[in-house]
């Protein structure tokens, strides 16, 4: 039967040039590692299938998800990089999950998972020579998201740092953030720039729904993200759950977002819808109902206005989808589930720890660029920090590194 599953997978490339790469996942609470294994799945394919399962079979083989299943299935239709989606995909992958798939290989990190015999669950793939590895973004799990959510603690966060130096934990998000832009904005002239800013911390279907709603207001969206200080003071708490530079991350992942401003201010000036050239600014709709996590002790003390953008009358509101789904809320059903959750964590811990002892290094590739035709993509990511710095990162291939490419402009 086997010989048959790999005769079919074969003949995918066979009949058909393009080729068809394949990656699953739970995909709970969705963070910067799995939208890289993405981006390093579909670096080796021209059409990248992604599966996800369903909550049965999740609870059955880890523990109940914290996101419900329709907030797992349609996050990802807002991702960049995914061509298609394989719901309800089996936990046990083998050959045929890939006929299913229509793929010609599976893609998987390098934190190999073994059965009870000892045995690699992708053995027989890597058998068939259907399997290749990418390498398991490090310093971000949900296992650390669940942690920080169980403690309520402020590690996490960031001060300061962003002047003085990065820390070197957060090095590797700022090199991923120029592999999730598109391409050159600055040859790129909208005719009608959007811009909408917030938190984006916890990046669910949401935020993702929200940000399709004001890329339609225009024909190219500028997305501000603020800082860790801002955040705080006006959640709160331990708000935010995740740095900066990881919900960064998230919001680059969204395939409605042309480009992003670090650090924004919480109130956008004039002074920054004229050097942006921004037409419409879009405010999220506020929900009547803001579940706040139950350990709280800290009221925000900051809010937001938008007086500029009203003034000048360029501002819409977006409605949002689910207006429920917040960071709170989530925190809520971490909460709520919380021995469950704990026992998990201690699980997912040792395997973390077993994996970090006796990892390689994996050298990330691609697809041949002359197999996909395509020009080696251009990225200038604008970053401004805090209200007066602004830092425009030019990268000419997605693997240059970010430190090397830095331009401050004052």
């Amino acid at each position: 039967m086997e010989n048959t599953e790999a005769s079919s997978v074969a003949s995918t490339t066979s009949e058909d040039r393009t080729v068809r790469g394949y990656i699953d996942g739970c995909f709970d609470i969705m963070h910067s590692g799995h939208y890289n294994a993405i981006r390093q799945a579909k670096a080796q394919c021209d059409v990248l299938v992604v599966g996800i399962h369903s909550d049965d079979v999740i609870a059955s083989n880890k523990a109940p998800p914290v996101m419900k299943q329709e907030e797992r299935y349609e996050l990802l239709k807002h991702v960049k990089w995914i061509d298609e989606i394989l719901h309800d995909a089996t936990y046990d992958i083998g050959l045929k999950t890939l006929v299913d798939a229509k793929a010609d290989f599976c893609v998987h990190g390098d934190d190999m998972p073994v059965d009870f015999n000892g045995r690699g669950v992708y053995d027989d793939l890597r058998d068939a020579g259907k399997l290749r590895v990418i390498k398991r973004t490090e310093g971000v799990s949900t296992t650390d998201l669940v942690g920080r959510l169980l403690l309520l603690t402020k590690d996490h966060l960031q001060g300061s740092q962003l002047d003085s130096g990065l820390a070197p934990k957060d090095r590797s998000c700022v090199s991923m953030i120029p592999s999730c832009m598109k391409e050159c904005p600055s040859l790129i002239k909208p005719s009608q720039l959007s811009y909408v800013d917030g938190a984006f911390d916890m990046f669910n279907v949401g935020h993702a729904t929200t940000l399709q709603k004001a890329k339609a207001l225009g024909t190219y969206l500028l997305v501000g993200i603020f800082d860790d200080e801002t955040v705080n003071s006006m959640k709160g708490s331990n708000y935010p759950v995740m740095n900066l530079l990881e919900r960064v991350l998230n919001v680059s992942a969204c395939k409605h977002v042309d480009e992003v401003i670090i650090g924004a201010p919480v109130e956008i000036t004039e002074d920054l819808i004229k050097t942006m050239n921004i037409s419409i600014v879009a405010q999220g709709s506020i929900s009547s109902r803001r579940p706040r996590c139950p350990s709280s002790d800290e009221e925000g003390s900051v809010t937001q206005t938008n007086e500029v953008a009203k003034r000048l009358g360029i501002l819409h509101e977006v409605e949002s989808d689910y207006p429920h789904l917040t960071a709170a809320a989530i925190a809520e059903r971490i909460a709520n589930n919380r021995l469950t959750y704990m026992h998990r964590n201690r699980k997912r811990s040792a395997m973390e720890k077993d994996y970090y002892s006796s990892k390689e290094h994996i050298a990330e590739k691609r697809l041949s660029e002359d197999l996909l035709h395509r020009k080696p993509p251009r990225t200038v990511l604008r970053n401004l920090v805090g209200l007066k710095r602004w830092c425009t990162v030019a990268l000419l291939r997605f693997e240059i590194s970010f430190d090397d490419h830095v331009r401050d402009i004052y």
